[in-house]
């Protein structure tokens, strides 16, 4: 693997921490409300790369940025994963990529300019590799790049109709492997909302005889409904509301599974440091 240096490189500096779901064998809800700037009408897409600076140092805090213009593109055909509130639906897309390009986005994971991140909130129970890679994969895959983008648009003005005429967001997309054997304990991640994520993306590109565990789950709701577990092939993808929709996985307990990730990320430097207290103080 690729990147397997045990120093890395601090986050950017816009990229919020998860939001962590205490969580002992029993779903935990939380609500937490977030700070954020108006947004106002809907949708074609606008790719743009801001620098941190003129010095080649600061390339780690380029932020790549999405400005929502024109009408959304049409979503593929997806399987609805339903609830009772709209932030909470879920669209499945099976066989959303193809085997080449899996091994594509294996090989634009692996390129040596690909540098490891640590940017989960110390309250989040997390055991996984991460590396950030929008910045290579719109160099090396950038039909995937657009793909992701285009079906984010499309799924999010049928389901959730955030994202807005004029509004600007920052993608984060990440290879996310859970190796067992060299983790040297199961892959997990905790109940977690995604801060201020319009759209989150979770598509598998381990099959799953690789692996043993890693069902993907998300929560019901606040009354009583039952949590929706989905257990992805791959190649599947997963996109959701990710601030609102509180979701996890089962541990990986054997074998390796890697997936790619995207977040549409508001992009507020304030993560939620005290229960959503303070934000939604200044919400009001």
């Amino acid at each position: 693997q690729n990147g397997s240096s045990s120093q890395s490189p601090p986050a950017s500096s816009l990229s919020c921490a998860r939001s962590a779901l205490p969580r002992n064998g029993v779903r935990q809800s939380l609500k937490q409300p977030l700070l954020r700037a108006p947004l106002g009408g809907s949708t074609m897409s606008r790719w743009l790369c801001s620098s941190g600076g003129d010095d080649d140092d600061d390339e780690e805090s380029d932020l790549d940025e999405f400005e929502v213009i024109g009408d959304p593109p049409s979503a593929p055909d997806f399987e609805l994963i339903d609830a009772t509130t709209d932030e909470l639906k879920v669209a499945l897309i099976r066989g959303f990529l193809s085997k080449e390009d899996i091994a594509l986005l294996h090989f634009v994971g692996h390129h040596p300019s690909v540098k490891p991140i640590d940017d989960r909130d110390d309250d989040l129970v997390y055991m996984h590799e991460v590396w950030r890679v929008e910045k290579q994969l719109k160099e090396m895959a950038v039909h995937i790049y657009d793909r992701l983008m285009h079906t984010a648009r499309g799924v999010d003005a049928q389901l959730w109709k955030g994202l807005h005429e004029g509004a600007v967001f920052f993608p984060e997309i990440e290879y996310i492997v859970y190796d067992v054997k060299k983790l040297g304990e199961p892959g997990s991640i905790s109940p977690h909302r995604d801060n201020l994520s319009q759209v989150t993306m979770v598509c598998l590109l381990s099959p799953t005889r690789d692996f043993e565990g890693g069902v993907n789950w998300f929560e019901g709701g606040d009354n009583g409904e039952e949590d929706r577990g989905i257990k992805l092939e791959i190649g599947d993808a997963v996109f959701f509301y990710g601030d609102k929709c509180s979701h996890w996985i089962t541990p990986v307990i054997s074998g390796r599974r890697t997936i790619l990730q995207m977040e549409l990320s508001q992009g507020s430097t304030t993560c939620s440091l005290f229960g959503g207290f303070f934000d939604d103080w200044f919400s009001r």
